[in-house]
């Protein structure tokens, strides 16, 4: 049930605008972490990718992603696993993707180091996140109702200062991403500010 209710409420035209202008600056070998049922696959670029490797967690979700599969724009593979523990070689992919994973991953920080150690030097890690708000009432509220939100959401944490953990990790944003004001998770909306960002593997 879990994985259908995320796609009803991830699937908002705003989001998937963001998914598009996401994904669609992938190049290269790509690994997207967090590939949930799929998503993100038709906003791949067969023009600029020239292979897929997704990972993801859930079998829940896996079992929703395989009917896309087969339909992929461009060479797919999918891998099960979690993004602490990659089981790929160093400086395997050109680009990382990460769309709307990192707020319930187990180790933020082992995530990172993981996307790092795989990435190329120069390699582009594309991520989308709803994160800590800057505005201190929105943050009180986020605080309050986190335990709650990690329980209705399976994980999911209202808290989390991505943009800034991936900076603490030793990428290079470029350009800095900015906390869009347009909200786009309707009712979640004032508890829910995306950053979006290119982070160069240093």
């Amino acid at each position: 049930m879990f994985p259908w209710l995320l796609d009803k409420a991830l699937g908002h035209p705003n989001i998937m605008r963001r998914r598009q202008a996401l994904v669609g600056q992938a190049a290269g070998d790509v690994l997207e972490i967090g590939f949930g049922s799929g998503a993100t696959l038709p906003f791949y670029d067969p023009a600029k990718v020239t292979s897929l490797t997704v990972v993801e967690p859930s079998e829940g979700m896996n079992r929703r992603a395989a009917a896309h599969l087969a339909s992929a724009p461009v060479p797919i593979k999918s891998v099960p696993g979690a993004g602490e523990r990659l089981n790929f070689a160093d400086a395997r992919f050109d680009t990382v993707v990460c769309c709307l994973t990192l707020c319930s991953v187990q180790d933020v920080g082992q995530v990172l180091a993981e996307v790092k150690r795989v990435l190329k030097p120069g390699g582009a890690f594309l991520f989308m996140e709803h994160v800590l708000s800057d505005d201190p009432e929105r943050q009180r509220w986020q605080q309050r109702l986190n335990p709650v939100q990690r329980v209705v959401g399976v994980g999911c944490n209202l808290n989390r200062a991505s943009a800034e953990m991936v900076k603490a990790a030793g990428f290079r944003l470029d350009p800095m991403p900015v906390q869009e004001e347009e909200r786009a998770f309707g009712a979640l909306k004032t508890l829910t500010p995306l950053v979006m960002g290119c982070a160069i593997n240093a």
